[in-house]
């Protein structure tokens, strides 16, 4: 066994025993019967909303193609929406695989920039700046979301309290995040070259931080694109929280309202973002214990976030698809990635 298969390995133990832990925890709990009438009572499960939650999720992670694309296309790269349909689903996919091949960034990076060779800073740079919209919106959506709840929750005083304080946080992170931005964006010595090469001398973290810079800088001249785009996936995440909701219903069991799915859904999301084959357990546990924040059954969460789960392999299983047809090429780009993204 190689060093890099031992690694994958050795995350998909951690990720499926964090999961095996939660639901043996649950099942010896309080909040067992909670969780085991979920299946008891399939008998009272709507499929419609059930089919309802698995198109949502999909339609949310087709919005963060088209908003790749949109990127891309910024960069005066020849691409086609299909090719950003293409390139995300085997990225997506390859996130939950993490079996001998590269992180599904770096092989939407890479890909693009073995297409042309020439734009290849930019290429990778409209990738970082994908994934850092995508983080950011996520307090945007938290402090909107959490401010309503604590206003008209219908849980405990206790609830009231934790949503407001995580629409704190979520403010102040969306604030300085959008101070930041703008001063990146209409400073221009703030993001130049010489900045550049001062922070690929940072340990570590130098070469990341390059890069972001580097991602800024080239899309500084489009502000209104990027906060279009922001807006875009501010949606993206509300398209997410909809479609756990809908898997709520869909199951019957106990839940907090859409509102508060709206703060639940991008923590859980955020805390996926650990290193994990597709931050399998660390999603789970964010949520289960959101649950349990609302005052709800953790059992009820676990459910939910197991059906929420399942939605998320069903929908990266269409990159299987796109994955065969490209098994080749993607085998090919282990032996070079660290250059291609350097």
């Amino acid at each position: 066994m190689n060093k890099k298969t031992l690694i994958a390995a050795i995350k998909y133990s951690v990720a499926l025993g964090i999961v095996a832990f939660l639901i043996y925890q649950v099942l010896t709990g309080k909040d067992s019967e909670s969780f085991k009438s979920v299946w008891e009572n399939r008998a009272t499960w709507n499929v419609m909303y059930l089919a309802l939650g698995l198109l949502v999720a999909l339609a949310g992670l087709s919005l963060t193609f088209i908003r790749w694309y949109f990127l891309v296309r910024a960069l005066d790269i020849e691409f086609r929406l299909k090719d950003a349909f293409r390139l995300g689903f085997i990225g997506y996919f390859s996130n939950f695989l993490s079996l001998g091949v590269v992180g599904g960034d770096a092989i939407k990076a890479i890909f693009i920039s073995r297409e042309r060779p020439d734009k290849k800073p930019e290429a990778v740079s409209s990738v970082l700046l994908d994934r850092v919209m995508g983080l950011y919106a996520l307090t945007v959506v938290c402090a909107i979301a959490s401010f309503a709840g604590s206003q008209a929750v219908d849980g405990t005083l206790e609830t009231a309290a934790a949503l407001q304080k995580i629409a704190e946080v979520s403010l102040a992170i969306s604030i300085a995040g959008a101070v930041a931005g703008l001063l990146l964006i209409f400073i221009p010595a703030l993001t130049g070259e010489a900045i550049q090469n001062k922070l690929e001398r940072v340990p570590r973290i130098g070469a990341t931080l390059k890069k972001l810079t580097f991602a800024i800088y080239t899309y500084r001249s489009q502000p209104v694109l990027l906060i279009a785009l922001t807006l875009m996936t501010t949606l993206v995440h509300c398209l997410f929280a909809l479609s756990v909701f809908a898997i709520a219903i869909g199951l019957s069991v106990s839940h907090p309202s859409f509102v508060q799915h709206l703060v639940i859904s991008p923590m859980s999301n955020l805390a996926a973002s650990v290193p994990l084959p597709g931050g399998i357990g660390a999603f789970e546990v964010m949520f289960s214990k959101m649950y349990v924040e609302g005052g709800y059954a953790a059992g009820s969460g676990l459910a939910v976030a197991l059906g929420f789960r399942l939605v998320t392999i069903v929908n990266a299983l269409i990159g299987v698809v796109y994955y065969i047809n490209s098994k080749n090429e993607i085998e090919q780009l282990e032996p070079v990635t660290e250059n291609d993204l350097g």
